[in-house]
């Protein structure tokens, strides 16, 4: 869509058949941005040097699916300005297709007790960051085909990066 100001891509339907469709800057009153984005493809847990000086950080439906999600985010830190806010969401789905079991941060009992992937938040980035308010539950839909649907809902926390 940068390159052409056009996008172009199909959604299914049902069984075999689809609906095709078309999106351009021009039609949703964006063609002045497009020289002042860019895009970028990189492994979260291993980014590069150059990805730093940030004031935010949003990681959305990612860490359960990284296979170091500790790494991750005990990285992070160093990706934000002082004062820098990192913002998670996830369903915390943690399957270990994605990520093996012993690189899992919650979502397990702990010496017998549940420990969830808050607690695991909470025990990784509680001595850079600050949890700035409660987790908040937001919902989302994936659309499958035209008439079925997934609805999740993550949990999103917001990390305040300490002075």
């Amino acid at each position: 869509m940068q390159q052409t100001s056009t996008v172009r891509y199909t959604l299914p339907d049902e069984g075999e058949l689809v609906t095709y469709h078309e999106h351009t800057l021009a039609e949703l009153d964006l063609a002045y941005t497009a020289h002042k984005v860019e895009f970028w493809q990189g492994d979260a847990c291993n980014l590069k040097e150059l990805f730093t000086g940030f004031d935010l950080v949003l990681a959305a439906n990612l860490i359960d699916r990284l296979y170091a999600p500790r790494r991750f985010l005990e990285s992070v830190a160093s990706r934000l300005n002082p004062g820098g806010l990192l913002v998670l969401s996830s369903p915390y789905t943690w399957l270990e297709e994605y990520t093996k079991r012993s690189e899992w941060i919650g979502g397990f009992k702990k010496d017998g007790e549940s420990y969830t992937t808050l607690d695991g938040l909470k025990d990784i980035l509680g001595e850079r960051f600050e949890l700035v308010d409660v987790p908040q539950a937001v919902p989302f839909v994936i659309r499958e085909t035209r008439r079925k649907h997934q609805y999740t809902e993550s949990e999103v926390t917001v990390w305040k990066l300490k002075a």
